[in-house]
């Protein structure tokens, strides 16, 4: 095991979670935006 695995790379694994968290919630608010769009289109 390197030393950087050993106590570095937990901001690193800590970073790339938060990052994809925010990836999933702005995909997320914009399928949500996009959904809606379309429903008002096709409901309206």
């Amino acid at each position: 095991m390197k030393e950087c695995c050993k106590n570095g790379c937990q901001q690193t694994i800590d970073k790339s979670v938060v990052k994809k968290w925010l990836n999933y919630i702005v995909y997320t608010i914009l399928i949500l935006i996009v959904g809606g769009a379309l429903a008002l289109q096709l409901f309206s």
